[in-house]
């Protein structure tokens, strides 16, 4: 019998530890049922030394940017994240989404194992071989009629799974929680490539944003963020102005020199009207809807001021460089 004011007996210790199987048997003579299985480091990795940290390049999928990453990783865990200074992307920079990446991989909410709809609307957990036996099952049955919707980019995983779903006649569907499809149309009927081009903003001393949060959400935003710091930041006496068209104080609004606060989808009259304004002072042909957006004709529709939004549409049109994101 153990002395409730020994501390942690013997089988105290062996139930937290979570050892199971017969050497538990053995050493406790008991059991218990919440115990946790432990599975030891017996085959080590040629690479790991126990106490020295290990160091792997990978990449960042938290968003679809795909940035260079560092994984610092202890006795075969990953415990920290940092930027790749190699990386063409983001040299080194890591947003705070990259930064708690580790967050999503040991929270404790986490679904650890498969489950399946019961009667009662809810989930049970079932085994990995009856999940797997039910997918194959699905999928032989679906031939044709199959859809994959993946959030990952280009990948091997990407890969491997395009094989499968076109193995038995299906087809797999690209998912971004910030997509851009708008703008790979626009680029496609511009330009006809439906690709997304990466900006200067180091290059520029305008900037205009509609909608576009380039500093949070938008885009490549570390490579953003730098380029943003390196033509806004006061260097030689010139410093970039940078104007945000939009309805939500966001991370760009709050940097921005001049914030439009427009109603939500306004954002496109005030862009029409600085493309009129661009095109009047560079003599270039116009639309007529590009004619129709007048700063009066905008400012009534958007609640804005004639005066200031007709100065900021002369800035932007006579200025060297400017950016127009949307």
């Amino acid at each position: 019998m153990s002395d409730p004011n020994a501390g942690v007996d013997r089988r105290q210790f062996l139930k937290v530890l979570g050892v199971t199987g017969a050497g538990t048997a053995a050493l406790s003579g008991c059991s218990t049922d919440k115990v946790a299985k432990l599975v030891p480091y017996m085959v080590q990795s040629e690479q790991q030394v126990p106490g020295l940290a290990t160091w792997y390049a990978s990449t960042c999928t938290e968003c679809s940017t795909g940035c260079g990453v560092h994984v610092k990783t202890r006795e075969g865990r990953a415990i920290k994240l940092e930027g790749n200074p190699d990386h063409p992307t983001n040299a080194g920079a890591l947003c705070s989404r990259g930064q708690a990446g580790l967050q999503a991989l040991y929270n404790p909410d986490r679904i650890g194992t498969p489950r399946a709809r019961n009667a009662s609307g809810g989930f049970d957990e079932i085994t990995w071989d009856d999940a797997i036996a039910r997918l194959a099952a699905r999928l032989g049955a679906a031939t044709g009629r199959a859809v994959a919707i993946n959030g990952y980019g280009p990948s091997t995983f990407s890969s491997m799974l395009d094989g499968m779903i076109s193995a038995i006649g299906g087809r797999t569907i690209r998912w971004q929680a910030f997509g851009r499809e708008a703008e790979r149309l626009a680029n496609q009927r511009t330009f006809g490539r439906d690709d997304l081009p990466n900006y200067n903003f180091a290059a520029a001393s305008y900037i205009v944003s509609f909608g576009a949060d380039f500093l949070e959400t938008w885009g490549a935003t570390v490579a953003q963020q730098r380029g943003f710091a390196e033509s806004h930041g006061f260097r030689d006496g010139h410093m970039a102005k940078h104007v945000y068209v939009g309805p939500r104080m966001n991370l760009t609004a709050a940097n921005a020199d001049e914030w439009l606060a427009v109603p939500a989808g306004m954002e496109t009259q005030v862009a029409l009207c600085f493309a009129r304004g661009a095109a009047m002072h560079h003599a270039a042909a116009m639309t007529a809807e590009v004619s129709a957006a007048t700063p009066e004709a905008v400012a009534a529709a958007t609640g804005l001021d004639t005066a200031r939004l007709t100065h900021l549409v002369e800035e932007f049109a006579a200025a060297t460089s400017s950016l127009a994101v949307a």
